[in-house]
This record gives structure tokens, C-alpha cells and sequence, in this order.
């Protein structure tokens, strides 16, 4: 019996699903059970650039689509960017893109960010499953509550709720009486509170490319890498923590990411252990090669998620994951290998004081 399921980013290549099905194979109590995406351009935006994915035609996805409905696997098709209708015209060109995907395509549920769209789809397609995205930034059950109007099959909160746990447990506990499923990311590497997050899913919303934002945050990341370790992601090693608190479904980021990049990423969760460089399963933006040169040592990080402050306040969770990074950092299993250097300031900061070579570009960059 499957206990736990894993969804995975859609490359539209089938070698690489037929490496990860041979994974399903020798996993026991956890599976990769579902793939999502959406083809590169459409009436609707899905939560990254066009650019940034493979652009096949409609033809080539539904063939796709047949090709991992054989072995078993779900597809996920998202309409998940910021929307609204501005005219019938539009409003008639989203209907017809949605009756290809729910009649041709044949998805099994659409990833939607937009409440009017969801009332849309809700109206003219009330069989179709709908699953609300991260994109709509849910932080707490009271946020899911305006939602309940459209009946949601699974809410994606917003990748905060990861390390929020009063607030994942309150809808862990909601979701499970409506029978609502939950599901986490688990290589999401954005800023912890990120105070632009809004206005890069507008801006990736418009069809533009995002790496302005992915400039900002990973400033200040090499400024202060405490940050590093309060975004939200979940190590293989630590699914355990989360199963027992109620969530059993787990989302693989990284559409933007090579498809060669996916098959080690399953096979770390699959396994539930991966020895190697963390930063190697973030979902991060692959033009910064970051895993070339920004080194974290997985299994350096055993029992820190453990004793991860739940107080919810921000000093503490700062004080804590500095204490973390400058303990990794004396022991080599945090380095930036561009020639960057790290003390304490006389706030008692860890950070950088001497820009290596790449360190400094993403810095002037910024300025």
C-alpha cells in the first residue's frame, strides 16, 4: 500500500519517466505518483516563463499525456499564474483552451490560481477537479476558507506553511475533516518570508522571465546565509516529520531544470536519504549553476529541522539558523567556492565580508 506520494515537474520527455518509473520499482511505502505542467504558452500564465519550459505542440502533450496514463501516473495541467477576465473575447479563448485540456488532453485535475478562474471552471466544467496553487499563497486555513465555494480536491499552501507548523497542523486538521488533500513542496528554496513573492508571480504572470527576482533573493542570501537555511525546504531524511504530522502528497519543484537534473531528485526522495550537496535538490534558477559552487552538506543538516524553532517569531529562527550555518561553515560543510569569506559583524551577523568573484557579480547585479 502506498503511503506517501511524490508529483513531479513535467520535462515532456519520456526517457526520464521511464528512468524514475524503474525508481517506483525498488521504493516501498513511498511513490512517484503524478506529474504536472502545462505547454509553454496559453490564454492562462502557469507560475513560470515561457522561455523557461519546453514548448512542444498540443499533439506532442496529449501523446505525452497517453504515454504516463499507461504506467499508472496522473498529469496535473497548470493554470496557475495571477488572472483575471478582462473581455468576452478573452473569457472565450480561455474556454476553448480548457476544453482541449479537460476533453482532448484529458488532464486529471487543473493546479489554478485564480478564484474567478476556479469559479469558471467550477460553473462550465463541475466535474473536473480542482486544485488550488501555491501561487494563491495560502498561509493558514482561515486564507483557505474563501475557497471552499469551489469544492477543492487538494490546496498547495503557500511554501512558508512548511516551517509555520501551528499553522500547518490547524489545516491538516481542517483539510482532513472536508477531505481536502495537502501537499507540500519540497525543494522550494525562496526566501522564508519573501516580501516580493507577490509581485514575481504577477511579473511571471505577463510571460516575462524572472531573473530580476532570483537577483534579489539570492543577494541576500550570499549576504547573510543564515538564509540558506530558513527557506522551506524538506530533506529527504526529514518526510518522516511531516507524514506524522498528516501530509502524504509531496511536490518536486523544478520545471525549469534541466529533465536530466529530475531523475537524481526522485531517487533522494525515494530513497529518503541523499548524500551530497543540498543545493544539488533545490529547484533554483539552473543559469546560476548554484550547485557548482554553493556547497551545503546534507547530511551535516540531521536534526535540525527537529529543533527548528516553532515560536513563529523571526529573531528566533534567525538566531537559530546562524548559529546552524557558522557551525557548518567551521566544519567545511557549508562553503562558497568563489573565493567569498564569512565572519560575524559586530551585530553578530554571520555574513559575507569579502566578495568572491560570482558573489560579487549577483551583488552588482542588485545594485
Amino acid at each position: 500500500m502506498i503511503k506517501t506520494q511524490i508529483s513531479i515537474p513535467c520535462h515532456w520527455d519520456k526517457k526520464i519517466i521511464e528512468e524514475i518509473v524503474k525508481q517506483n520499482l525498488l521504493a516501498k511505502d513511498i511513490q512517484v505518483t503524478e506529474v504536472y505542467g502545462t505547454l509553454a504558452r496559453g490564454p492562462v500564465g502557469h507560475g513560470r516563463s515561457p522561455s523557461s519550459v519546453p514548448d512542444i505542440s498540443k499533439k506532442e502533450a496529449v501523446n505525452f499525456r497517453k504515454f504516463i496514463g499507461a504506467l499508472g501516473m496522473k498529469f496535473i495541467y497548470l493554470l496557475n499564474a495571477p488572472f483575471e477576465f478582462k473581455s468576452a473575447l478573452e473569457k472565450k479563448e480561455v474556454e476553448i483552451y480548457l476544453d482541449w485540456i479537460i476533453n482532448d488532453f484529458k488532464a486529471d485535475a487543473l493546479m489554478i490560481t485564480s478564484h474567478e478562474l476556479m469559479r469558471f471552471v467550477k460553473k462550465n466544467y463541475p466535474k473536473t477537479k480542482i486544485y488550488i496553487s501555491t501561487v494563491a499563497g495560502v498561509l493558514s486555513w482561515k486564507h483557505l476558507e474563501k475557497f471552499l465555494d469551489i469544492a477543492p480536491e487538494r490546496i498547495v499552501p503557500h511554501h512558508d506553511v512548511n516551517r509555520n507548523f501551528k499553522d500547518l497542523k490547524e489545516l491538516v486538521d481542517k483539510t482532513g475533516k472536508l477531505k481536502i488533500e495537502l501537499e507540500l513542496m519540497v525543494t522550494e528554496s525562496c526566501l522564508r518570508g519573501c516580501p516580493y513573492r507577490e509581485a514575481h508571480y504577477k511579473h511571471l504572470g505577463g510571460g516575462n522571465a524572472d531573473a530580476p527576482f532570483h537577483t534579489v533573493c539570492n543577494t541576500k542570501k550570499m549576504n547573510y546565509p543564515l538564509e540558506f537555511l530558513k527557506s522551506n525546504f524538506i530533506r529527504p531524511e526529514d518526510l518522516n516529520i511531516y507524514e506524522v504530522a498528516g501530509v502524504n502528497i509531496f511536490k518536486i519543484t523544478g520545471r525549469s531544470k534541466p529533465a536530466n537534473w529530475l531523475p537524481e531528485v526522485t531517487k533522494a526522495y525515494l530513497e529518503r536519504s541523499y548524500k551530497g550537496n543540498l543545493v544539488r535538490l533545490f529547484g533554483i534558477d539552473p543559469s546560476l549553476k548554484a550547485e557548482e559552487w554553493i556547497y551545503i552538506n546534507n547530511k551535516a543538516l540531521q536534526g535540525f529541522l527537529e529543533k527548528f524553532p516553532r515560536t513563529g517569531i523571526k529573531k528566533d529562527e534567525n538566531a537559530y539558523c546562524d548559529k546552524w550555518i557558522y557551525k557548518l561553515h567551521k566544519e567545511n560543510d557549508f562553503k562558497i567556492d568563489d573565493g567569498s569569506k564569512y565572519d560575524f559583524d559586530k551585530e553578530g551577523n554571520f555574513c559575507c565580508y569579502c566578495y568572491g568573484n560570482k558573489v560579487a557579480s549577483i551583488i552588482k547585479k542588485e545594485k
